[in-house]
Formats: C-alpha cells, sequence, structure tokens
C-alpha cells in the first residue's frame, strides 16, 4: 500500500494537471479521454520511471551559482561541513535544507524526493540508505535499482568535475606566495533560513500580539524584537523558479542587514597642550547651565536667600561637570604633560602621573579655584551672549571663589 503523503502527491499533480488540460476539452469524450490519460500517466508505475529520467536535469546543491548570475553555469556544488561550537556563522553551523536549480519543469521530482514517509524521514534519505520501505513502496515493473540511480542523480552533480563560470564573481586570494581564485557563491540555506528567522521575529502571532500589547500599554512577558535598516534583495524577476527552488519558495527576495563599519566617535578627550580651560572644554555641552543661571542673575533682588541658594547651585552643577573632563584626562597615560607647555597648576591637577603631589600639597588648589572663577566669567558671557549678560563684577567673583574654596574637594 502506497504511503499517504505519496497517494496525495499523485492525486495533487493528477487534479492540477486536470484541470489544465479540461479548458480546452470540448465534447464529453475528449473529457473523458483526457480523465484516462490523466489517470495513466500519474499512476505510479508510469509517473515514476518517467521522474527518474527527469532527476537528471535537476541539481541539489547547498551553493547555487544562479544567485551571481542566472545564465551562469557551474558545478553542483554540495558543502558538507562539520558542526562546530567556532562562534562563526557558516555552512554546517546552521541546519538548512539543501537548494535545487535546474530545469523548472522538473521541479516535481524534487518536491516528491522531499516527501516525508511515516518513519519521519524523506523519500530521498530512504533512497540513499537503500530501505526496505523504500524497496516495497518502489515494487512496480521497472527495476527497483534503475529508479534509485535515476532518482539519486539529482544529487550525483557533486562528483563532476569541478568548474565555475565567468559570470561568477571572483576574486584573487593570496596563499603562501602564491593566489588562488575564488569563485564567490551564495549559500542560498543560509541566507532563507536568517529570512525564515526574521520573518518569526517581526510577524509570528506572539510579535503581533506584543507589539498590540504595547500599543495598548499592557504588560508582555516576552515582549518584541525589532530589526532596522533591512534590505530586500530579489532573485528571478517574474520567474524565481528559474533561480532555485529555496528561492520560490521564499518569492525571490531575501533580506540583507547592515554590513557596516562602526560609526567612527570623535575623539571625547581632548589633551590640551597650553590651556585646559580654552582647548579642552566645550561651550556647547554647558550651556542649558549657563542660561539657568542667566535666569537667577536677573532677578531684581540679588541679595535674596533663593536667588543666591540656586546660583551656588548652578554654579557647582557647571564644576562638577568640568570635573568629568578632568577625571577623563586623567586616564590619559600618565606623564603626558610632560611635552605640553601647561600652567604647572594644570599639569598637577591633570596628569596621572601627580596623583600623589595633588593629595599631599594645597598650594596649586588655590590656582586652580582662580581659573575656574575666571573661566565661569567668560564662558558665563560666550553663552548667553555679550549684550544679554549681566555684568559680573568683583563682588560675584568673590562670591565664585569663596563657594569654590568651601568646596574644593571637588576640585582635588
Amino acid at each position: 500500500m502506497l504511503e499517504p503523503s505519496v497517494q496525495i502527491f499523485l492525486s495533487e499533480r493528477r487534479a492540477a494537471w486536470l484541470k489544465e488540460k479540461l479548458k480546452s476539452a470540448k465534447t464529453e469524450a475528449e473529457q473523458q479521454d483526457i480523465e484516462r490519460a490523466a489517470a495513466d500517466k500519474f499512476d505510479l508505475a508510469n509517473w515514476l520511471p518517467d521522474a527518474a529520467k527527469r532527476a537528471g536535469q535537476l541539481a541539489m546543491v547547498t551553493h547555487p551559482g544562479k544567485f551571481s548570475h542566472p545564465c551562469a553555469k557551474t558545478s553542483s556544488v554540495i558543502a558538507d561541513a562539520e558542526r562546530k561550537a567556532d562562534g562563526y556563522l557558516r555552512t554546517g553551523n546552521v541546519a538548512a535544507d539543501f537548494d535545487v536549480f535546474g530545469n523548472a519543469a522538473a521541479l516535481d521530482v524534487h518536491k516528491f524526493l522531499s516527501l516525508t514517509l511515516s518513519d519521519g524521514q524523506t523519500v530521498l534519505a530512504h533512497l540513499e540508505q537503500d530501505t526496505p520501505l523504500i524497496q516495497q513502496q518502489f515494487n512496480i515493473p521497472t527495476a527497483f535499482q534503475e529508479l534509485r540511480q535515476g532518482l539519486l542523480s539529482i544529487k550525483s552533480g557533486a562528483a563532476e568535475t569541478v568548474k565555475t563560470s565567468e559570470k561568477i564573481k571572483q576574486v584573487y586570494f593570496p596563499v603562501d606566495d602564491d593566489y588562488h581564485l575564488l569563485s564567490l557563491l551564495t549559500p542560498s540555506g543560509l541566507m532563507f533560513k536568517l529570512k525564515e528567522r526574521i520573518n518569526v521575529l517581526r510577524f509570528s502571532e506572539a510579535a503581533k500580539q506584543a507589539r498590540t500589547d504595547r500599543r495598548n500599554q499592557i504588560h508582555h512577558e516576552q515582549g518584541f524584537d525589532e530589526i532596522y535598516n533591512l534590505t530586500v534583495i530579489g532573485f528571478g524577476g517574474t520567474k524565481p523558479q528559474n533561480i532555485s527552488v529555496l528561492n520560490n519558495q521564499n518569492g525571490g527576495t531575501a533580506y540583507l542587514l547592515p554590513s557596516l563599519p562602526p560609526p567612527l566617535e570623535l575623539r571625547a578627550t581632548q589633551k590640551p597642550a597650553t590651556n585646559f580651560f580654552a582647548q579642552s572644554l566645550y561651550l556647547k555641552d554647558y550651556q542649558d547651565k549657563f542660561k539657568a543661571l542667566h535666569k537667577l542673575f536677573l532677578d531684581t533682588v540679588p541679595n535674596n536667600i533663593d536667588v543666591r541658594e540656586g546660583r551656588d547651585y548652578w554654579i557647582l552643577q557647571i564644576v562638577e561637570q568640568l570635573m568629568e573632563k578632568v577625571w577623563a584626562i586623567r586616564e590619559l597615560p600618565a606623564g603626558w604633560s610632560e611635552t605640553s607647555v601647561l600652567p604647572p597648576a594644570q599639569k598637577l591637577w591633570l596628569d596621572a602621573a601627580n596623583a600623589q603631589r595633588r593629595d599631599s600639597e594645597d598650594e596649586w588648589l588655590d590656582e586652580i579655584i582662580v581659573a575656574v572663577v575666571s573661566w565661569l566669567g567668560i564662558a558665563y558671557k560666550k553663552a548667553v551672549g555679550e549684550q544679554k549678560a549681566i555684568p559680573l563684577g568683583d563682588p560675584e567673583s568673590r562670591a565664585f571663589r569663596q563657594l569654590l574654596t568651601e568646596h574644593r574637594e571637588v576640585l582635588r
């Protein structure tokens, strides 16, 4: 008795063939003739020998050349790589199906060989193992071994003399003192396994539910992932089946993930050569805080305690941000300031080589406080504009200096 999957396959093929042929039948007699022809054509004893002859028109591969160029004629490459925990995305490390290319009219043979029988193995696997089950299924007048060899010819291309095509992209790869000319082929199984996994992330029912929950502000335990900047690439135009079976099954499209060098960030730590305040501090980083300070200066009661406390708060905020830059410079290799012409106090303040002296001495800190107060006045005017800035005289400078003296450890 035929396996159910084989019976269904032949029935579907027969129904599709009949539907097309009956369109041209004008009489009942013609209809009956077509139906009898269909019964004969798709009887296993007749269909199977024909399929065995046509199997050689197809080639089972892992790397089809037609993805590079639809007219490329290359050897049927079947890469049988061992699975290893080496961290590489490569053939062998991903369970991907074989691909098939060749005469599109013979693709039904590949579909037949891919049928799963009752024991969970495919027809092709049974043929390769020459099992009793497949021998029983193919118990027809034609000799079994002849059928088997014919159907297995879909994989025989792997044993042919290797040949490439001028239509394939090629690169010279250095080997010792010579070069090998490599033909670059597409691992279609990997490519479409990637598409399958991305589609699960984007369009599975679980992902759809997670997105719905997010819109409705409902907690979802798993959540969902997004993949941005995907590019869709097409193969085969309106006839994707001419490229390969996997390409046809995937609608002739695949995904390309971004493959770009990492964006280089501008160096955040500028090593000062002559003056830390002029060369390492960028006014735009402090502008918001100076504008908040300016709003307080516009108050008509400058001696109001709330205004003074607000002023001190913003000054300390600015100084603490300034110290972030100081700590970043201290991460530079010790001794870098030796080739600079920085003032001695700044060398002591900024260079990691002087950490011990910074902890044991205090005179340098007084000079730094004076320099910070001077920078505060200059930076304030630039941040809010010369015309809008409130004039800062000696009283304000003394207040700033007293504040930083009281909090001198912040600058150490």
